[in-house]
């Protein structure tokens, strides 16, 4: 008797493992530090042009899900579903291994960002979609996407200069983007100058960023000393590369050496998971490679890596408790 091999397809174990943690994502009740607002969200009934001016993409969305009646679970299924496709698309567009982005994301986004932070979860993929469609010579989609993102949630106009700068050669596209831009701002300056004196004025730490920063300091070193093999052919792209790489530096030291803002620093490095996200997968394709004996070896090492920075957050955060107590509810 021959023995066989069953030969399964990457892509394949991803959509599996996706599609099983999209679902633990879903269907949950009262997990995750900020449930009680996004369930305050979904069940506003009354929506005026007042309320809609912050996050006006999100809210809409739990107004749509609201009106099928699908419970605040219709719009976690979105919001989940959105990430898993947008780290799908530019995986494969970057030709990543998908299973290796599925591991690094699994500690990096699915806890504090598909179960914690959902709106920002939300910009997190729009943002991604943007930049797959820039990579893909799509300006007018990638444009789209980032106003996608801004519309959801304020703070994704710190990609603003990206895209402004993008725009240059188009003198109305760029108009346009501005107007877009400052008419979001101007509109909710009320909620930016509350949620600055949250932040700035009563001083907010957070322990937790600055073991969340670790994975991203090495992250950084690694594109300084490896950045001829990890840029594109893509000029636009390489400015988002290094754009990224001046932002996660300038907030990895305020989270250091101003540590009474290291709470928004935090929220602001989110953002740099996209980074991470690029910085290793191109370092596996490029430099280690698929097809070398270390490969499986340095996979498992950086997923337990990021795994461990995760568990010691359960163990030791603060805030771990709003997870660690699952409920799987489905009404």
């Amino acid at each position: 008797m021959k023995k066989k091999k069953i030969k399964v397809k990457r892509d394949n174990i991803y959509v599996f493992l996706a599609s099983v943690l999209t679902l633990i994502a879903s269907f949950r009740w009262g997990v995750g530090g900020d449930w009680s607002s996004y369930l305050a969200t979904y069940e506003l009934d009354n929506y005026t042009l007042q309320n809609l001016r912050w996050s006006f993409f999100f809210k809409f969305l739990n107004l749509l899900f609201s009106y099928f009646g699908t419970g605040i679970f219709g719009v976690n299924l979105f919001v989940a579903s959105m990430f898993f496709f947008a780290l799908y698309k530019i995986g494969k567009t970057l030709k990543f291994d998908m299973i290796l982005l599925i591991l690094i994301c699994f500690s990096l986004i699915y806890f504090n960002g598909i179960m914690g932070y959902v709106r920002q979860t939300l910009c997190l993929s729009f943002i991604m979609l943007s930049f797959d469609y820039l990579l893909r010579k799509k300006p007018n989609l990638s444009t789209l996407f980032f106003l996608f993102a801004v519309t959801t949630h304020v703070t994704t106009l710190v990609f603003a200069p990206i895209f402004l700068f993008l725009q240059i050669k188009n003198f109305h596209r760029l108009i346009i983007c501005l107007m877009l831009i400052i008419f979001i701002i101007f509109t909710a300056s009320d909620l930016l100058i509350i949620t600055f004196n949250e932040f700035v004025n009563k001083e907010r730490f957070s322990a937790g960023s600055i073991y969340r920063s670790f994975p991203l300091i090495l992250c950084c070193i690694v594109y300084l000393l490896f950045r001829k093999k990890i840029i594109t052919n893509s000029k636009d792209f390489n400015f988002v590369l290094d754009y990224l790489l001046i932002l996660s530096i300038s907030l990895i030291l305020i989270i250091f050496f101003i540590p009474k803002i290291s709470a928004l620093a935090d929220r602001f490095s989110f953002y740099s998971i996209i980074f991470q996200i690029y910085v290793i997968g191109t370092f596996f394709y490029k430099i280690i490679k698929n097809n070398s004996k270390i490969y499986m070896h340095s996979v498992i090492f950086v997923s337990i890596s990021y795994f461990l920075i995760t568990y010691a957050w359960f163990i030791f955060g603060d805030y771990s408790v709003y997870w660690l107590d699952y409920k799987f509810y489905i009404q």
